[in-house]
């Protein structure tokens, strides 16, 4: 009989467990909602930490464009210009619904010879492997850009907020060779460089206007690895630049004396009002045909020309980067060297 009562009882005791298993259910429910509600938080401090990752890569682009020009003898990097321009582009973006207000700007040397790559002092003594760069970091912390990212549903762990950063590097580069199509067959001189460069703005001057007993021998047509002076080949140069890659150091043929088509509407009249980019050659290599080698890349806005007057009128484009070169390095050949497009490197 009493055998019988066993399973009777055993029965009553596991209904009665239902009960037990709805209260543990109740004393587990703010854990559950508390795990819950930091998936939601933390993938909220993901989407504003993405927005101090495109803050950081903005102040880091603009920060590296702004060390060039080079300033001073044999010039330097301009670092105070990339402190003011960098803060400011971040100041442009917002995070978390909010406008940011803060970021930490510092500068020196990428190296990319060192495991793994990192920023060296400004102060080094730069290789063609160091290249000029600007390190921004934008937080959201006590004190900075309204403080960490709160976390709403998680705080029923405890976890009332949540420090986010982010931090970017961008280089500046020199171009040490050009890909075909990049060039236009004229040549600047350092004379003519040494001459204007230093003008203030955009105050315009004449290239390749014949010589004149009161002015430098700023320029001649090239027709670059080849002796080939003729009508057409000349004018393809001018329309579509030089069809074998280019370097510094490579000797290019320097021709002598114009032809008023060559300035005309169709050829370099064609490219008003844009930025061309043009061999660098010295003074001396102007005196007859021959072969010289380039020492740099320049670039020069055209704003005007004139067939009779055979010249291009306009002025040397210091905001201009190359985006397409073949190569790059991380010290200029010369201040006045026109830089490659910053890239990011972290």
């Amino acid at each position: 009989m009493k055998n019988r009562q066993i399973p009777s009882r055993l029965s009553a005791f596991l209904v009665d467990a239902d009960g037990a298993i709805g209260i543990v259910i109740l004393l587990l429910l703010p854990i559950l909602f508390g795990f819950a509600g930091l998936a939601v938080d933390v993938g909220h401090s993901y989407a504003v930490k993405s927005q101090l990752k495109n803050a950081a890569d903005a102040g880091a682009l603009r920060g590296a464009r702004a060390l060039v020009p080079y300033t001073g003898s044999p010039g330097t990097p301009n670092w105070a210009s990339a402190l003011v321009q960098a803060p400011q582009t971040v100041k442009l973006n917002r995070a978390d619904n909010k406008q940011l207000t803060d970021s930490e700007v510092t500068y020196g040397y990428w190296s990319f010879t060192t495991n793994p790559p990192s920023l060296q002092s400004a102060g080094i003594v730069p290789t063609v492997n160091d290249f000029p760069a600007v390190r921004v970091t934008v937080s959201k912390t006590a004190g900075k850009n309204d403080g960490p990212v709160s976390m709403y549903l998680a705080s029923i762990l405890g976890l009332l907020s949540s420090d986010v950063g982010a931090s970017s590097v961008a280089i500046i580069s020199f171009p040490s060779g050009m890909p075909p199509g990049a060039l236009k067959p004229m040549v600047a001189t350092t004379d003519i460089i040494n001459k204007y460069w230093d003008l203030p703005g955009t105050v315009q001057f004449k290239l390749g206007e014949p010589d004149k007993k009161d002015t430098v021998n700023d320029t001649m047509w090239s027709t670059f690895k080849v002796d080939n002076n003729s009508n057409a080949y000349t004018k393809d140069l001018i329309l579509n630049g030089n069809p074998t890659d280019i370097y510094i150091g490579d000797y290019v043929w320097l021709q002598p004396g114009v032809r008023a088509v060559d300035y005309g509407p169709m050829e370099m009249g064609k490219f008003i009002n844009q930025t061309v980019v043009l061999p660098v050659v010295s003074p001396a290599d102007l005196t007859a045909k021959e072969f010289a080698p380039i020492k740099d890349f320049i670039a020069f806005h055209i704003t005007g020309y004139s067939q009779g007057g055979q010249y291009v009128e306009g002025y040397f484009d210091k905001n201009y980067v190359i985006t397409n070169p073949q190569t790059g390095k991380g010290v200029p050949s010369n201040p006045y060297s026109t830089p490659s497009a910053p890239q990011l490197v972290n």
